[in-house]
């Protein structure tokens, strides 16, 4: 295929050219005198799977031939062919074997680091051993470094690093697949140099970024038949500027640096390089301008002494537009436009984008037109309902099942998927739910759930079933790793089977299901190196092993619509490049935190230095934008804060801008005008066809014998304030859904302090006793409060202000011959057909036979003026009492009542009754409810609220936010 030379065998295909189309092409040509034998026996080794199956793509558009071998440079850690070297160990296994180690670590120094950050830190050894067996660096480099301006980090960093040591000092130890992967390259050199192959060998598509890469480029490149093949060669970069590429710190990030390595490690120059094939770029001169622009800093200066030999740049702007959009999202609508209308008129257009939020909202917007891309990322596998449901499980077994994570497994769409009908299911689930919210505990039992079951033979049957996985985790409990395997699975199965199923329903099921029954699988296979862990350590590894799986559907996609990460993008080209998120952080993407080795030592040790990656993305960028039509798009404000625009896109952008003479300030702006032509179009597709006008600030009127009858003391003051509450739940009969996961609030506090002082007076407790109110107290406080650190914040609040209430309660003991409770009360309003009620927190009976009323406040006490014209709970209680409304007290005479406050403040604020006398206090109310009785009379959203930030359960259904209460209220006749 090849002619003799003295020299490496290097060609090259310009950025922008269809690589693999371009390959296949050169092939034919240069093999057209090959016999299909010789053809069978040619080898090429590609870097990635998708470009493999791309070639083959290419090869069966025909004509018939034998196919050479295409094979992937990462399988040769796999081949058997040499035998010698043994095969690879699991990569699975050893990040368990390495947790071990760590674990044993933190078990003896558990200042070094949290136990959180156990499988973090042993996946983070994982990939420092990969390079270092890739790049061929030993672990007693590290014990030669220069730290002398190192901090005490380094001797800790130095205690993990010295765990790896003994995988490489062992040589009985099965090899990682990086080194094997080293072993096998240089046993095939040592072959090679004795007795070389006489069939062709070609390495295409690789940079030789990675050490063990190079390597083997270099033996093929020696090989008598061996070729490269560099993808996104920059032809035109002038020789100088490779000749100045010679220190990784300042000329790493370069696109080209990488070749330029490689010429220093092969040994052949920039002239050596030749043109794979004659197909030539889209735009040679956007290929020019390009370059020019991604010029190393130091030698930027050349844009002055050649960018005005770019000629008239104005042909370059047809090709290329720039959208700066106002927000993300802004720039996902349009990008979604544009995409759409290239699949209308049949091109294929591809967004390229490392940036999985840009991506996953341009998606959503594709929805609007039923379009779905086909996203070469497809989902994350703990994202899919098998692996949410896993995770569930694990954690299920790791700490205390609450009632929301209890319903979400029970509602999740895989749990009872064994049978043919899961409606009974999902009735059960939320009447559950519905009970759990207003009755459940925040951890529930099998109690619980027989109590909500009572005599129902249907319920009582499921509750069982549900019973059977509230087992009470022990997070501590150390056991074998494939127990802990065997005992998550199986509950996972039998959740999935449903109540007297078999197998595992449906959990296995679909492309998600059999990725998790992989990753699963393997990890029951490789558990006897992860040793004896606790559950809780369980479910961190469970998680963090199944956060690297992935799933995705080929055949869900539109075939034209395609969502690639930066590595696809260099398989094939498109009709229409999209380069979207090009801002600092995303393009290039901020580099790792790494917690062992800061950048001098990398370089130090002969480790990858961060700006590798960042020259990959520069490589990756300067092919995508030689692309046949390329988009280059940005937001240029995140939901934080402004962006920066990516550093290439800058270049770009002021190179333009530098050349007026050349017309490149006209060409820019056009570009620029094209992007903001198409987002003009998303805006205007994205607003209403109408003007939607705000609903008015409602006042409901239903008629008078629809209106509610009974009132409690306590809802007059939302009578009062907020009409419309009142409406909504004793009318239209809406009570808010009770919060599913409990929480210590101050409504919660309120009714412990209540349930304390009513056991206090009820069981006739002496009040100078302290210690006994405190026990009485902390009684209460484990019963309902199962919050370990709220409930002694609560219980120090209340031994705060004990003392106070305690001496107060003396006196009110003092005067007081009885004491009542809880007290219920009704009374009627007969001419109006209103009942009143109430439950009094408490009433004492001086010896005088009069009474005074008490209601504890563990918030804000209501003032004075306040209890005059809005807070009437009192002042009512206490015309109530003398009405008789409180039936083992008759009627009885009020001397005083009092609102106490258990609070921080201890404020006890009497009823104005001298102001406000109980007889006039219940004529008021009769006229208040006769002018409810009016039907013109509307219950008004949000009438006299205290405070305009004061928030009602029912303004979402009042339309709050469409008007304000500045807004007159607009009457709406129920009839």
């Amino acid at each position: 295929m090849f002619d003799p030379t003295d020299k490496p065998r290097v060609f090259g295909t310009a950025p922008g050219v269809d690589f693999a189309q371009s390959l296949v092409d050169g092939l034919v040509e240069k093999g057209r005198k090959l016999r299909p034998d010789q053809w069978a026996r040619a080898e090429i080794y590609v870097n990635t799977a998708r470009m493999q199956r791309r070639i083959r793509e290419v090869f069966d558009t025909g004509p018939a031939r034998l196919l050479p071998r295409v094979r992937l440079i990462t399988s040769l850690a796999d081949d058997p062919v040499s035998a010698n070297v043994p095969l690879p160990v699991s990569p699975l296994r050893r990040r368990l074997q390495l947790s071990q180690f760590v674990g044993k670590l933190l078990d003896q120094e558990p200042d070094l680091a949290p136990r959180a950050a156990l499988y973090d830190l042993s996946d983070s050894l994982a990939d420092l051993m990969d390079e270092m067996q890739g790049e061929g660096v030993s672990p007693e480099v590290f014990e030669r470094l220069d730290i002398a301006d190192q901090s005490g980090h380094w001797d800790r960093a130095l205690k993990f690093l010295r765990i790896i040591a003994p995988f490489f000092a062992n040589p009985d130890q099965p090899p990682d697949k990086e080194a094997r992967q080293r072993q096998v390259i240089t046993a095939l050199r040592d072959r090679w140099s004795v007795t070389p192959p006489d069939h062709p060998i070609i390495v295409a598509g690789s940079t030789g970024s990675r050490g063990a890469t190079a390597l083997f480029m270099q033996a093929v490149a020696a090989l008598p038949q061996g070729a490269l093949i560099l993808p996104g060669f920059d032809f035109d970069l002038p020789d100088d500027v490779w000749q100045s590429m010679d220190d990784p710190l300042t000329a790493g990030d370069h696109p080209q640096y990488r070749f330029r390595h490689l010429m220093q490690l092969i040994g052949f120059d920039r002239p050596d390089v030749t043109c794979w094939t004659k197909t030539a770029p889209h735009d040679p001169l956007r290929n020019k301008l390009v370059s020019l622009s991604l010029r190393p800093a130091p030698v930027t200066s050349q844009w002055l002494a050649d960018g005005p030999d770019l000629g008239d740049l104005k042909p370059i702007a047809d090709r290329l537009t720039i959208l700066e959009a106002e927000s993300p999202r802004e720039e996902a609508e349009t990008i979604a436009l544009r995409v759409r209308q290239a699949a209308a008129a049949g091109q294929t257009a591809a967004l390229i984008s490392p940036d999985r939020m840009l991506t996953r909202q341009v998606t959503a917007a594709l929805d609007r037109w039923n379009l779905t891309p086909d996203d070469s990322a497809g989902i994350p596998l703990a994202l899919s309902p098998p692996g949410r449901l896993l995770r569930h499980v694990a954690d299920m077994l790791a700490k205390p099942l609450t009632g929301e994570a209890l319903l979400i497994i029970l509602k999740h769409p895989l749990c009872n998927s064994g049978g043919a009908d899961r409606g009974p299911h999902l009735l059960l689930t939320r009447e559950l739910e519905l009970y759990l919210r207003r009755h459940g505990p925040p951890n529930p039992t099998p109690a619980t759930l027989a109590h909500w079951a009572g005599s129902d033979a249907q319920r009582l049957d499921w509750a069982s079933w549900v019973s059977a996985f509230l087992t009470t985790p022990n997070a501590n409990r150390v056991v074998p790793l494939s127990t802990h395997i065997d005992a998550h699975l199986d509950l996972a199965a039998r959740l999935c089977a449903g109540p007297g199923g078999d197998g595992a329903g449906e959990l296995w099921l679909e492309g998600a299901g059999r990725e998790a029954y992989r990753i699963c699988d393997l990890l029951r296979q490789e558990a006897d190196a992860g040793g004896a862990i606790s559950v809780r350590d369980y479910a961190a590894l469970f998680g963090s092993v199944l956060a690297g799986g992935e799933v995705r559907d080929r055949d869900k996609g539109h075939p034209n619509i395609l969502i690639w990460g930066t590595l696809e993008a260099r398989v094939q080209g498109v009709d229409l490049t999209i380069l979207g998120g090009m801002n600092d952080g995303v393009w290039p993407e901020q580099p790792k935190p790494d917690p062992w080795l800061n950048r001098k030592m990398r370089a130090e040790a002969g480790l990858l230095l961060p700006e590798r990656r960042i020259g990959l993305s520069a490589h990756d960028y300067q092919q995508a934008i030689s692309g046949r039509e390329v988009w280059i798009t940005r937001a240029k404000r995140s939901a934080d804060a402004e962006t920066v625009p990516s550093r290439w896109v800058n270049r770009l952008i002021n190179l333009l801008d530098g050349l007026p003479k050349q017309h490149g300030d006209l060409a820019l702006k056009e570009m620029r005008a094209r992007g903001q032509e198409w987002a003009a179009t998303a805006a205007k597709i994205s607003q209403p066809d109408q003007r939607i006008t705000p609903e008015p600030r409602p006042s409901p009127q239903p008629p008078v014998k629809d209106r509610p009858k009974a009132f409690s003391v306590t809802q007059i003051k939302t009578l009062i304030r907020d009409p419309f509450a009142i409406y909504a739940r004793k009318v239209l009969r809406l009570d808010p859904l009770d919060p599913l996961l409990r929480s210590p609030d101050a409504p919660l506090r309120g009714i412990i302090i209540h349930g304390i002082l009513e056991d206090f007076i009820k069981n006739r407790c002496d009040p100078t006793d302290r210690d006994a109110f405190m026990q009485l107290a902390a009684r209460h406080m484990d019963r309902h409060c199962p919050w370990p650190a709220i409930r002694a914040q609560w219980l120090a609040r209340l031994d705060r202000s004990a003392d106070l209430f305690l001496a107060g309660e003396v006196t009110r003991q003092e005067v007081a011959v009885a004491q009542h409770t809880e007290l219920s009360g009704k009374a009627a309003l007969p001419d109006l057909d209103i009942t009143l009620t109430c439950k009094a927190d408490r009433i004492d009976v001086t010896a005088d036979r009069s009474a005074i009323i008490y209601d504890y406040k563990t918030g804000a006490v209501p003032s004075a003026a306040q209890q005059q014209n809005f807070d009437k709970q009192l002042l009512l209680e206490a015309a109530m009492a003398e009405r008789g409304a409180f039936e083992t007290l008759n009627a009885i005479p009020v001397d005083a009542a009092v609102f106490i406050g258990v609070n921080s403040a201890m404020k006890n604020v009497p009823a104005p009754l001298d102001k406000q006398p109980t007889t006039q206090v219940w004529d008021e109310l009769g006229t208040l409810f006769e002018n409810w009785q009016r039907p013109d009379r509307g219950y008004t959203a949000r009438l006299a609220l205290f405070s305009r930030t004061d928030v009602s359960p029912y303004d979402h259904l009042s339309r709050h936010g469409e008007w304000d209460t500045s807004d007159d209220p607009v009457p709406q006749v129920l009839t």
